[in-house]
């Protein structure tokens, strides 16, 4: 990846940020209100602030550790002699207090539509680009925790411009 692609990619994640209303950080993280914590990337603010736990590493009480995108899609892009290809979304997860959780992907109302995983991973997704060229496609990936004494859940966005049609499109 150039400068260049680099400095496109930043300002398409921009741009989507700002039309979500987010601004300072690439992905949109938060956990829901289940105890009114939030997780926010880092060099990102968030006015809420987690609830005091008492001993909550004994007490096996369910957490989100980690959640965010590892690698930023990017839709393709150029020619048949010039070709950038698309880049995928990469998603990373860690829980303690629960067996595992369930993904969602643009269906947050539905825990584990997309699969249910292991209490630590990673998941790939080719990125959907099928939108008007110029027009910023996002996509929200959730997950549950699942077999634990509560049920958390958090959520991440992520953005890309779409660049041009393709091979052959108008």
């Amino acid at each position: 990846m150039n400068r260049r692609t680099v400095r496109l990619s930043m300002a398409a994640t921009a741009i989507a940020l700002t039309a979500l209303g987010a601004t300072g950080c690439s992905s949109d993280t938060a956990e829901t209100p289940s105890d009114s914590s939030s997780m926010v990337p880092a060099g990102a603010t968030s006015s809420l602030k987690p609830s005091p736990t008492k001993n909550s590493k004994s007490s096996g009480a369910t957490k989100i550790v980690e959640f965010k995108i590892v690698q930023q899609p990017k839709c393709p892009e150029g020619t048949a002699v010039f070709r950038a290809e698309a880049v995928p979304v990469i998603i990373k997860w860690k829980v303690t207090g629960a067996t595992g959780v369930g993904l969602s992907v643009d269906n947050p109302e539905l825990p584990g539509s997309y699969g249910n995983y292991p209490a630590t991973g990673t998941e790939t997704f080719t990125f959907s680009c099928g939108g008007p060229v110029g027009s910023v496609e996002t996509h929200t990936y959730t997950i549950t925790t699942t077999g634990g004494k509560q049920t958390k859940r958090a959520e991440v966005k992520a953005s890309a411009k779409v660049m041009d049609t393709g091979i052959g499109g108008n």
